[in-house]
């Protein structure tokens, strides 16, 4: 059975297919969302690594066929951990191939407290992030900021901040894509603690 889309927002386009991701060359979306539930095997080797490796993080730029073999050196041995790259695999060859990319800036990290806890936009085309474990990013619509005084970025007051939920793909437009300046996507990291960490992956153009 073929998933209903879910209801859009002007600058959105968000579903249960990872079609949606290739909304993101739309004019007017700067956030496509390919919503999906994680498996339990992939969700159970995210909790390990979180566990077991408090502040573990790795950042490199790699070829996309390569990405698999740089993670079994540097991800915690444990069961499923296979299983867990090729989930991450999976997002990579879907970034790499929706916009072209020979290479891919990789960055994942177990993070106990907030990484960018102010509203701001990404001086980059476009960011892939996955949250695996804990409080997924939060985000206003592009329609629902106030950028009328330089250099501001001010959410209306009266609307609630929106997250995205472990698992999803999401993909944020932002200030560097042609045509998007001054409508990068807004957002922050949420709140962490070592209670109460996150495993989060980003994606960048390299």
């Amino acid at each position: 059975m073929n998933a209903m889309p879910l209801t859009q927002k002007p600058s959105m386009a968000v579903d249960y297919d990872p079609g949606a991701l290739a909304d993101i060359y739309r004019p007017e979306v700067t956030m496509a969302i390919w919503q999906r539930q994680l498996s339990a095997d992939v969700s159970q080797y995210a909790s390990h690594v979180m566990a077991t490796s408090a502040h573990w993080q790795t950042r490199f730029i790699q070829q996309p066929q390569n990405i698999a073999q740089q993670l079994e050196r540097e991800l915690p041995l444990s069961d499923h951990r296979a299983i867990f790259i090729n989930d991450v695999v999976q997002a990579v060859d879907m970034f790499s191939c929706l916009f072209e990319l020979e290479h891919v800036g990789l960055r994942m990290a177990v993070l106990s407290k907030a990484m960018c806890p102010k509203y701001h936009v990404d001086r980059v085309p476009c960011r892939l992030i996955c949250t695996y474990a804990g409080a997924g990013t939060q985000w206003h619509p592009t329609e629902h900021v106030d950028r009328s005084t330089s250099g501001a970025i001010n959410p209306q007051s009266n609307v609630l901040a929106q997250n995205l939920s472990p698992g999803d793909i999401a993909l944020l437009k932002g200030e560097a894509w042609e045509g998007n300046e001054g409508r990068g996507l807004v957002h922050r990291s949420p709140a962490a603690t070592p209670n109460t960490p996150r495993l989060v992956l980003t994606l960048d153009f390299a």
